[in-house]
């Protein structure tokens, strides 16, 4: 008897001892700081959240790209939309101007060659008949001295004649409208700045007057009358325009102008001082 109670006593308190340790190791395991316990759980827990939290930002960003990227072309397409439009609409509005300057094209006033002359008229006052028998008039000076020079030839067999002396503007004006055709060597050729000395009353055109087929036209250079003109005309203060190309005076041995006096020397030198101090001191001595 006594065994038997020994052995169920042995029995009894081997299962309250391992109920005891249990409750030991649940209790030791509780009051463990979490700084000691067993890390790999957690940090797998940890790494888990880490994990989804970086694939959630993932998404989030390649759609806002995606959206900022999308927003971007279409910005640009219609950009692109406008700058294609806009020089299409210059084009057509060069090609309307275009077309509108054919339809109605500007026609610009001819200008009166005689609108520039840098001579004035000269005031019927002042003008004279270079012989009783002609109806061609000079600046008083001009015509006595003229009248000198034609006697002085008529004394050496040579007949000149006078064809053109003052014209007032408004006859070189007519002259003007009338001549269609500017030939060279032509009666017609016309010169606007040697044709305007005209309205000063010093100008006058010669001719032989045994010779009428060379009257105004180069071929007078072959005459008696303009051998003689070369030889003697200085004495009489009478000269021969000069040629000036780039002023479109070309040579014109028909043309003869006076220079004896302060007046006619300044109407057509007073752009060459030097050259009116030459000719006064000559015509002084």
């Amino acid at each position: 008897m006594i065994l038997k109670f020994s052995s169920r006593s042995e029995a009894l308190n081997k299962e309250s001892l391992s109920e005891n340790l249990l409750l030991v190791q649940e209790t030791i395991v509780d009051e463990i700081p979490e700084a000691v316990r067993d890390p790999q759980k957690d940090e797998e827990i940890i790494l888990t959240q880490n994990n989804n939290k970086k694939w959630i930002w993932s998404w989030v960003g390649i759609v806002v790209l995606a959206g900022v990227v999308t927003l971007g072309l279409q910005i640009q397409f219609h950009l692109n939309q406008v700058n294609a439009s806009l020089p299409q609409t210059e084009t057509d509005n060069i090609k309307v101007a275009n077309s509108s300057r054919e339809e109605t094209p500007i026609i610009e006033p001819e200008k009166n060659p005689l609108a520039d002359l840098p001579y004035s008229q000269i005031a019927e006052i002042e003008l004279e008949h270079i012989v009783s028998d002609s109806d061609v008039r000079l600046q008083i000076n001009a015509a006595n001295k003229f009248q000198e020079m034609l006697y002085a030839a008529r004394n050496d067999g040579i007949n000149l004649v006078a064809l053109r002396g003052f014209q007032s503007k408004s006859e070189l004006e007519a002259l003007v409208n009338n001549t269609n055709t500017i030939e060279e060597n032509s009666t017609n050729n016309f010169s606007p700045l040697s044709s305007g000395e005209y309205i000063t009353g010093y100008a006058v055109d010669i001719g032989d007057k045994n010779a009428p087929e060379t009257y105004q036209n180069v071929a007078f250079e072959n005459t008696p009358a303009f051998q003689w003109l070369k030889n003697n005309a200085a004495y009489f203060s009478f000269e021969m325009m000069p040629v000036d190309h780039q002023k479109g005076v070309g040579y014109e041995p028909w043309h003869w102008r006076y220079v004896g006096d302060r007046h006619s020397l300044e109407t057509f030198y007073k752009n060459l001082p030097s050259t009116i101090s030459k000719e006064l001191e000559k015509n002084q001595s």
